[in-house]
């Protein structure tokens, strides 16, 4: 079984015999075809190394990478429980080899020259990913902030030019999509190290699953869509304080609510705790 790891990146570095003992950790699996693997949503449970077939990656129902063999699938949010972000589902009969998160985490507390090893692949492989994802977010900014311009311009033009019958229609429009792209509506995931949470005046807590200066994205059974008084404590990292808003129905069991205005001294304590989870974000 350890054959099949010899080209996985995750697993340079480890000698012969670290391979057999990492390879009597992973069990063997046949998928169906259309087998659903995991789901967006579901905490990760497996790593999954494909050996034969094809996987689809899937996000909100539509198909962005098919994996072939030899490929890893899903080794960072198994090893941290994270929870998945896409779903991924077999194209037709595939094998694989899978491992349990905590059966390799104690695997590696038994053998730490291999368990040097790996974490350190891992760590790389996390790094190469976000600063892959950095020069991305970086190409996408700039792409916002010409479009954003450039609407500006056009609404301005408008509103410079005689009246029609569009004139109305298209300014509306264009000054939609301008207040939609405002930094201010930019979300931002609370990290491990600084959770955010809410609240409710029933006393019940949830965990805010992303937030801006004017939105937070809650689970659904923290807001209920069409709610214009919500009302809740919200918690950043030590920090409380009150917040109210207007839920809206949001995709996969999440509620956004609209903010209401906040005082100053809310303001600006929201506004801290939103540089300080983007600055984590940066590789430095």
């Amino acid at each position: 079984m350890s054959t099949a790891f010899v080209n996985v990146p995750l697993f340079h570095g480890m000698d012969e015999d670290g391979l057999r003992g990492l390879g009597e950790v992973f069990e063997a699996y046949d998928a169906d075809e259309n087998e659903l693997l995991f789901s967006s949503g579901d905490i990760a449970q497996h790593v999954w190394l494909l050996i034969d077939g094809s996987v689809a990656v899937q996000e909100d129902g539509k198909t962005h990478i098919e994996l072939e063999p030899i490929s890893l699938i899903g080794e960072l949010g198994a090893m941290t429980k994270l929870t998945r972000r896409v779903t991924a589902v077999t194209l037709e009969p595939s094998s694989f080899l899978r491992a349990a998160g905590p059966d390799l985490v104690d695997f590696f507390a038994k053998n730490s020259k291999v368990a040097i090893a790996f974490y350190q692949n891992l760590l790389g492989m996390a790094a190469d990913k976000i600063r892959r994802d950095e020069r991305r977010i970086d190409d996408m900014q700039r792409n916002i902030i010409h479009t954003q311009k450039s609407l500006k311009r056009l609404r301005n033009l408008i509103l410079e030019s005689p009246d029609t019958v569009v004139s109305q229609p298209a300014h509306d429009m264009l000054e939609s999509l301008i207040a939609k792209n405002r930094r201010a509506n930019y979300q931002v995931e609370p990290p491990m190290a600084l959770p955010a949470e809410v609240k409710l005046p029933n006393g019940k807590r949830f965990a805010v699953l992303s937030m801006s200066r004017q939105y937070l994205t809650v689970p659904r059974l923290a807001a209920e869509p069409g709610d214009d008084n919500w009302r809740a404590v919200l918690s950043l990292g030590g920090a409380e304080l009150p917040v109210s808003g207007e839920a809206h129905e949001a995709r996969e069991g999440r509620s956004r609510i609209e903010l209401d205005m906040l005082i100053e001294e809310y303001a600006e304590t929201l506004e801290s705790y939103l540089t300080q989870a983007q600055l984590l974000d940066i590789v430095l």
